[in-house]
């Protein structure tokens, strides 16, 4: 009963208690597809995976009206409660692959050998470009309201995701990544910034 009623209340309905509101993640959701738009991405089919109560539907029919939403969601209380998809990145096998994937705060939630199969999937079912986030060990020490946000997840430093990423994905600013190959036309400073030198040496 991980995903039941009780979580959903808590994390993300109760304003005493919720890591984030439905306001918080529209916002989040205008701010992708407009950006998604601005390089040139013009979805017929926009996937949320791990949709969770679907605050990202609203921003994508605003910013995409002629786009299909597809929900997809392992909570069977949501599934039953809004029609999403019940399945895992893992296991969904859609007839096509789509334009526009979300994958939000999801993969803190699978071992290291499930977030590395669910990344496979996410190189499978995205044509275009993928906004991800996920929560980092940096994010838990640094960022995160502790007395907020699920404990019970799976932290990894933000590399083990930019390693499995940048196999299929370049990232282009904002939290969005494209597939290698596609380039959207940026100015410099649009383009995410490279690590100073004194990193890339500590890093090599």
């Amino acid at each position: 009963m991980r995903f039941d009623a009780e979580f959903y209340r808590q994390y993300y309905v109760d304003p005493r208690t919720r890591v984030a509101s439905r306001e918080d993640t529209e916002r989040l959701g205008l701010f992708v597809c407009a950006y998604a738009r601005y390089l040139g991405i013009q979805p017929r089919s926009v996937l949320d995976a791990g949709c969770g109560l679907g605050h990202m539907r609203r921003p994508v029919r605003r910013v995409f009206p002629k786009a299909s939403y597809v929900g997809l969601e392992t909570s069977d209380y949501l599934c039953r409660r809004h029609g999403w998809i019940q399945g895992t990145l893992e296991s969904f096998r859609p007839r096509g692959s789509f334009e526009l994937v979300i994958c939000h705060d999801v993969l803190q939630y699978l071992d290291d050998r499930a977030a590395a199969r669910a990344i496979g999937s996410l190189a499978r079912l995205c044509a275009g470009a993928l906004y991800f986030s996920v929560l980092t060990t940096e994010d838990w020490r640094q960022a995160a309201d502790q007395s907020r946000t699920d404990s019970g997840v799976h932290l990894r430093d933000a590399d083990w995701y930019r390693r499995r990423l940048g196999r299929h994905f370049r990232p282009v600013g904002g939290g969005l990544l494209v597939r290698r190959g596609f380039r959207p036309l940026l100015w410099e400073l649009e383009k995410p910034w490279p690590a100073p030198a004194s990193r890339r040496l500590t890093q090599a």
